[in-house]
């Protein structure tokens, strides 16, 4: 249910915002579990396509997030528009100067119950509300023009940016999990509900991506096969005829692939590639090119020297150019090609020295009176200012979490470390105040073919630093964001070279004096709760104790537990005998690299912690591997099953809990 509130948020002193990016002296008192992992107190604020309001998330007296506007004369004085009883609002933005979408999720309630995130609008003053997409899964048609559509049949895209009321949404038939048997795309007008079909004539089958130019129309279609094989085809201005410019393989693309992101003012693709010039490490890079072109610029319009691009292309409405590009290297950053705009980030560095200071101003930057400023650090959780551009003066408009000091919070470092083949493993090291060596956590991140972590504020290892630990997080071959070569490095490599690397990252700090070679722990969710357990089979000297939270623990499982969400999926058929090993060919080194059926060998306390309804590493993965370990004789075993939660939890009462075992955990057994 929808209720208008209207409420103000407390104007918080820009002094004492100022004193968090600053620092004060630390106090010995730990600092309680909860303050680091209850919600922000605001989030993501937006400034409005003309400048004068800003929009941001706030929680209501419910708890519930609500989605709340100032205008930028008063920039802390914040009126509640839109909320939910039964929902928090998540995801927003501005469809124009008077009018924002927003969709939900609902934070209140475990996995098992969460709907579809749906589509609303608003007007900025709490008028005019209406609901576009269901959040609830309903066999019902949608033949009207004028309905609320299904949720799990149509997907928001992005707001048309044109001054009207309108949104592009884009409409699916499944026929599979992962091969949609038809994609449309719409325009839907977000306060009479009328849709029309703007899907070209002859668009290819099996599009899964839309990309827009900046006039709005459809101009690249990214499209899949019914294998592997994906597709890029490009729309014509001039005949309007779809051209087909590019295939690849989309597990094993060849060289030279391409993924478009963007289309410019000047009809120009924006692709990432990997760049020639990269030499071994081969990470991608931002191209522009001509559709028309078979190859890529010999030059790229942005590469990150170690890092595959990843980022977002900022363009400018009143210019009509690409003004900047928003990236994540080891930290976010952006690169301005408007000579204003990089004055004006200078002037905003100036201000708020040490920090990360990245600013927002769609839809036309150059024009704009205001910029949003999102602050933050290793030690600082995000802080907000409105820049004023013609005096060059920030305000305070909010402080996600003004209950953590960043004189008491950790610092954290980005290194490359040598893995014993001579690889370089990027990793992150957040130390805990004080002088080491300090009993340490190696905490593994997840996926594994993701990126991790980037250098920034993080909730957990901040957690485990303030209670003394130093905290390890490797990048270790198979992750994303670093290049080709370490990210194929990994492949068919679970338990082994993926492995090593992690045990490199904790060699590495032990020589460096940094992690006490006799307080160590290895830890994990996912795939990391699964090397968790792994390290434990291979390094039994190294880490004392594990702690494994929805980890996989045999890649046979994968294949045979019939209700995971994978089952009979693409992914399944091809890319897991690819990237993961196959299950008959290679069913000897599953057995080697298998947690559970090397159960026998884990001698350390173990903490395990899985969700009774995941469908990403289902349940039997944590039941059977507790009782192997009991079988064995291991009685070291603290074991929490959460009801109603998935893989991972959503319920605030279940991430206390959890991270209260952990550092009962932890004191225990690594004393």
């Amino acid at each position: 249910m929808f209720i208008p509130r209207s409420f103000q948020l407390a104007a918080r002193a820009a002094g004492a915002a100022l004193a968090i990016a600053a620092g004060l002296p630390a106090a010995a008192t730990p600092i309680p579990l909860q303050d680091f992992f209850r919600p922000a107190t605001a989030v993501t604020p937006r400034l409005s396509p003309s400048g004068d309001k800003i929009a941001l998330l706030i929680p209501a007296a419910d708890g519930r997030m609500t989605l709340a506007v100032a205008d930028t004369a008063t920039p802390t004085a914040f009126t509640g528009i839109a909320h939910f009883g039964d929902a928090d609002i998540d995801r927003f933005g501005w469809i124009n100067k008077d009018r924002l979408w927003f969709d939900a999720t609902d934070s209140q309630s475990p996995a098992g119950d969460q709907l579809d995130r749906g589509l609303f609008a608003v007007n900025a003053d709490g008028s005019g509300y209406a609901k576009l997409i269901d959040r609830k899964r309903e066999d019902r048609p949608n033949n009207t023009k004028r309905g609320v559509l299904q949720g799990d049949r149509y997907l928001f895209v992005r707001a048309a940016d044109d001054g009207s009321d309108d949104v592009f949404v884009q409409h699916y038939e499944w026929i599979s999990d992962d091969a949609p048997l038809d994609s449309k795309l719409l325009r839907l007008n977000t306060k009479t509900r009328e849709m029309r079909n703007i899907t070209p004539v002859g668009a290819p089958d099996g599009v899964h991506t839309w990309l827009l130019d900046q006039s709005g129309q459809p101009r690249v279609a990214i499209a899949s096969s019914r294998m592997t094989e994906e597709m890029v085809y490009w729309r014509n201005p001039a005949s309007n005829a779809w051209v087909k410019l590019a295939s690849s393989d989309r597990i094993d693309p060849a060289p030279g692939s391409y993924t478009p992101v963007a289309v410019d003012f000047e009809g120009k693709l924006l692709v990432v590639a990997i760049d020639p010039a990269s030499g071994h490490a081969k990470t991608s890079a931002l191209f522009r090119m001509a559709p028309q072109d078979a190859a890529l610029p010999a030059e790229p319009l942005l590469t990150l020297k170690g890092f595959d691009f990843d980022g977002t292309v900022l363009f400018d409405a009143a210019s009509r150019k690409t003004s900047g590009v928003l990236y994540t290297s080891d930290a976010k950053g952006t690169v301005w090609f408007d000579p204003a705009l990089r004055a004006d980030q200078e002037a905003i560095d100036k201000q708020l020295d040490g920090t990360i200071n990245v600013f927002s101003c769609a839809p036309s930057c150059s024009s704009a009176r205001h910029h949003v400023v999102t602050s933050y650090s290793d030690r600082q959780s995000p802080v907000y200012f409105l820049y004023e551009r013609a005096t060059r003066k920030l305000r305070l408009v909010a402080s996600s979490r003004p209950w953590l000091d960043a004189a008491k919070m950790a610092e954290q470092d980005f290194v490359r470390v040598k893995a014993r083949d001579g690889i370089d493993v990027p990793l992150l090291v957040t130390r805990p105040q004080g002088k080491g060596p300090w009993p340490a956590v190696v905490l593994v991140h997840g996926g594994p073919n993701v990126r991790g972590e980037e250098w920034g504020f993080a909730t957990d290892s901040q957690f485990l630093a303030s209670r003394g630990y130093l905290v390890l997080q490797p990048e270790f071959r198979g992750s994303q964001g670093y290049g080709d070569t370490l990210f194929r490095a990994g492949w068919r490599q679970w338990g082994l070279a993926m492995q090593d690397d992690v045990t490199d990252a904790t060699h590495w700090a032990i020589a460096q004096g940094l992690a006490d070679p006799k307080r160590i722990a290895i830890a994990g969710a996912s795939y990391g709760g699964y090397a968790a357990m792994m390290g434990l089979v291979k390094e039994p000297a190294l880490y004392r104790a594990g702690i494994n939270w929805v980890g996989v623990t045999d890649i046979g499982l994968m294949y045979d537990i019939g209700w995971s969400d994978f089952m009979g999926s693409k992914w399944m058929r091809y890319g897991m005998p690819t990237m993961i090993g196959h299950q008959r060919r290679d069913a000897e080194q599953f057995r080697a690299t298998s947690p559970l059926l090397q159960a026998a060998r884990i001698k350390q306390p173990v903490l395990m912690a899985y969700g009774e309804l995941d469908r990403r590493v289902p349940l039997p993965h944590g039941t059977r591997l507790r009782e192997a370990l009991a079988k064995s004789g291991n009685q070291n075993v603290e074991w929490v099953e959460y009801e109603g939660e998935g893989h991972g939890w959503v319920l605030m009462k279940n991430q206390l809990d959890f991270w209260r075992r952990v550092e009962t955990f932890l004191a225990k057994n690594l004393k």
